[in-house]
């Protein structure tokens, strides 16, 4: 019995971990604020950076935030959290993502984000002009990007400036 559930854990761990280096923990504060960019098109920093180590229990995960604002009110948020040491903080924030139905109209866009390495959800308030974009990274990283009179299209840009395959698995 005991050989048998040796044999699931290791088939489980060489399916959800691509080969190559392997970190085992959460990135340290000052490592995770580095995956952050540091600058956003036609955007200047708001205030420091942030980033911290949190320790809840047994449960260990890094975040990191920065802010950008621009003229006429425009601002973003962006938070990126380590979920390496927490896989059910990750499992929880990313299990919404294919229970939610997409809406699609002339005040609102509700929708999933699949793309290879990540999956998640956006969306944009035609009236308030907010935007948002949640993303689960490598079964590991969780980020959100908060965009307020930014359009959706903004955030899209944005998170292509993100060098995901730069990210520790």
């Amino acid at each position: 019995m005991k050989v048998a559930v040796w044999i699931l854990i290791s088939i489980v761990f060489s399916v959800n971990f691509p080969s190559g280096v392997q970190d085992s923990s959460a990135l340290p504060a000052e490592k995770i604020i580095d995956l952050i960019p540091g600058t956003i098109k036609e955007f200047y920093p708001s205030g420091s950076p942030q980033s911290k180590l949190i320790k809840l229990g047994t449960l260990r995960y890094s975040m990191a935030e920065r802010n950008f604002y621009a003229s006429r009110k425009r601002a973003i948020k962006i938070l990126l959290f380590d979920y390496k040491e927490a896989p059910i903080m990750y499992s929880q924030a990313t299990r919404k993502f294919n229970a939610m139905m997409p809406i699609e109209s002339d005040t609102v866009i509700l929708r999933s984000i699949k793309m290879p390495g990540y999956t998640g959800w956006e969306s944009y308030n035609v009236q308030s002009k907010n935007s948002q974009i949640l993303l689960g990274i490598s079964n590991r990283f969780f980020l959100t990007i908060e965009g307020t009179n930014v359009d959706l299209e903004t955030l899209q840009y944005l998170v292509h400036e993100f060098k995901f395959g730069d990210f520790p698995y």
